[in-house]
């Protein structure tokens, strides 16, 4: 197992195509990782030589059996929605980005890759899908069996957790901001039932913010058939709302913390209509509505009762990739 330390943590998290993550060693309140300086010409050049010497050494672009040592935060200090963004096609691009890039280069066959989304940045790896909708899919999360708590710390949150090969797992808010800061991301939701229901919700824009903007999200137009639940109404709007996990509450609830009641780390608002990182239920549930949660769902009114059975889902993804994205 190799642990992953990030710059603005002092904790061990882990996030392994082959092992399960670790708890923190510590938790609670922590400072902003310090900004990065931005590397020379000839520095750059050195790491585009090592990545390219990688790629040609490696099938497929995939990583050994280790992770990165860390995830430097954005040294921009967060998204700028006015900045220019990246509109080179991957196959000008000299080290994959994301899973789109990978696919364009040749990588057909789904499973984990090493991306590079900022050379300022170390490179990671991820999940990708090769197949669903023309492939190049860049997964952020994987329900499917309960076997992985998401009832997290900020700190696990922020490094990832969970088995990305065949696993569960939450990517990570730090490399969840640098796949998203530089190119415009279709953000795609699955969800299927235990009575085998299956539904999909896209948005059209998709982006997180940094650490220092407590990993703020924005989410563009809807479509798709499962319904708008990030965008359900004013009241409960997930979208421009900033990260909250138990250990840390920055949600829009007055008399308490979402995520502590809810037992996950999500972007609450007060408190929510959609909540994917909630507890793995097998089959409905009774009392607080704790459990992964779609509130557009069909026949979701009967569950208003805290007496009445509660929907609960057999497996979720949440996946993105590039807007521009041409197969």
């Amino acid at each position: 197992m190799i642990p992953v330390p990030t710059p603005s943590a002092q904790t061990t998290s882990t996030i392994s195509p082959n092992l399960r993550s670790t708890t923190p060693a510590t938790s609670g309140p922590e400072t902003p990782a310090a900004e990065s300086s931005t590397p020379s010409a000839r520095e750059l050049r050195v790491k585009i030589n090592q990545v390219d010497a990688f790629f040609n050494n490696s099938p497929n672009g995939r990583p050994p059996d280790r992770l990165p040592k860390d995830h430097p935060e954005d040294s921009q200090g967060g998204s700028r929605p006015d900045s220019k963004r990246s509109t080179l096609k991957p196959s000008k691009v000299t080290m994959p980005r994301d899973c789109s890039d990978h696919l364009l280069r040749g990588g057909t066959k789904s499973g984990v890759y090493l991306v590079t989304p900022d050379l300022r940045s170390r490179s990671f790896s991820v999940l990708c899908d090769m197949e669903l909708d023309a492939g190049g899919w860049t997964l952020l999360q994987c329900r499917q069996d309960g076997s992985v708590s998401f009832n997290r710390t900020w700190a696990e949150y922020r490094s990832g957790f969970g088995e990305l090969d065949g696993g569960e797992f939450w990517l990570g808010n730090n490399m969840i901001h640098l796949l998203t800061r530089d190119r415009d991301m279709v953000l795609r939701v699955e969800l299927e039932d235990f009575g085998g229901v299956m539904e999909y919700a896209e948005y059209q824009q998709f982006r997180v913010a940094s650490e220092r903007m407590r990993y703020r999200l924005t989410v563009g137009t809807y479509s798709g058939t499962a319904g708008d639940s990030l965008r359900f109404s004013k009241s409960y709007d997930h979208n421009n709302r900033a990260f909250t996990t138990p250990d840390r509450d920055h949600d829009r609830y007055p008399s308490g913390n979402c995520g502590a009641y809810y037992s996950s780390g999500w972007w609450f608002d007060s408190c929510m209509a959609a909540n994917l990182n909630g507890r793995y239920y097998v089959g409905s549930y009774k009392g607080v509505r704790d459990g992964i949660f779609w509130g557009t769902w069909h026949n979701i009114s009967t569950e208003y009762y805290p007496t009445n059975e509660r929907q609960s889902f057999k497996s979720v993804r949440m996946m993105i990739r590039p807007k521009s994205f041409a197969p």
